[in-house]
């Protein structure tokens, strides 16, 4: 049975969560702790409209493009979430409003057509041609009724002078396979994927809309610090309203980047559990101040 906490202000769903001792609490639970920030809200907008788009022979695509620690992984997972797939009572397959992966190290259709069979849930168990094995992933994205492919971390595709016309070839690769499935396409990244797939002009008038995630103002901060608070699975409320300075502190130490929030929130939550604070407050902020928030910062978002 659950014991009595003053965290009245908690979110029902995180409730559950407290009467777990130590960082397993954390453990139990961060991957919960999401918040969208006003960027995200107009990405979601974005993404719904490739999702639910009609066919067509030249869908129109999106680039979720910002610095690192602004949520763009963050931002597709979550729409990923909030669209899961779901059984089609009149067909042997799921149906799938959005599905997420990661782009290939390597410019690679082969790799990027078995990611998708991987995402579906339908890999192939032997080697088939390139060639059988675009056309079996394009039966399959329309099996699936897939919405909208979210392809992140395109910024990580190697691009030395050795992979340059390869590069071309996946380009051309993405525009037509975009094009003979009918749906739009997301290419997720840093300021460089903006560059890239501009690089050719029939891939960028596949992908037209760029959605620009930015750290937030200190106006902003407050209210997604705001957010953050209903949902950090302490026993005590933090209220960060009634004290300015430590909404200083946390603006100061993430300097407006969700991720960097995140990381320092997680990391003053520990120190609030294993204290026995059970809340966010100068003491625990104090001793995480001096941790790598930068260098963690580089880390993709």
């Amino acid at each position: 049975m659950s014991g009595y906490y003053e965290n009245t202000a908690l979110r029902p769903e995180m409730q559950e969560f407290l009467d777990i001792e130590g960082r397993d609490r954390l453990y139990s639970c961060w991957d919960r702790v999401w918040i969208p920030t006003p960027s995200t809200k107009e990405a979601f907008i974005a993404l719904r409209d490739c999702m639910n788009a009609a066919p067509s022979t030249k869908p129109r695509g999106l680039i979720i493009a910002g610095e690192a620690d602004t949520g763009k992984s963050a931002t597709l997972k979550a729409f990923r979430d909030r669209n899961p797939s779901r059984i089609d009572l009149e067909s042997e397959y799921a149906e799938f409003p959005a599905i997420y992966l990661t782009a290939p190290d390597n410019p690679d259709p082969v790799i990027l057509l078995k990611k998708i069979l991987i995402e579906l849930g339908h890999p192939l168990r032997y080697n088939p041609s390139p060639a059988d094995l675009r056309s079996h992933v394009v039966t399959m994205l329309k099996a699936c009724r897939v919405g909208t492919v979210m392809i992140d971390e395109v910024h990580d595709i190697q691009r030395d002078a050795r992979m340059n016309s390869k590069l071309v070839d996946f380009l051309i690769f993405m525009k037509s396979l975009i094009n003979e499935t009918g749906r739009p396409f997301v290419v997720g990244g840093t300021q460089e994927v903006i560059d890239l797939m501009g690089s050719d002009d029939q891939i960028a008038g596949r992908l037209n809309t760029v959605v620009k995630l930015k750290p937030f103002t200190l106006a902003e901060f407050v209210k997604v610090l705001l957010s953050f608070e209903r949902m950090l699975p302490l026993r005590r409320m933090s209220d960060f309203r009634s004290n300015e300075d430590v909404i200083q502190m946390l603006y100061s130490l993430s300097q407006g980047y969700i991720g960097r929030l995140n990381y320092v929130l997680h990391d003053a939550c520990q120190v609030a559990i294993e204290s026995g604070v059970e809340r966010i407050n100068a003491f625990t902020i104090d001793k995480v101040k001096d941790r790598s928030i930068l260098s963690v910062g580089r880390r993709a978002a």
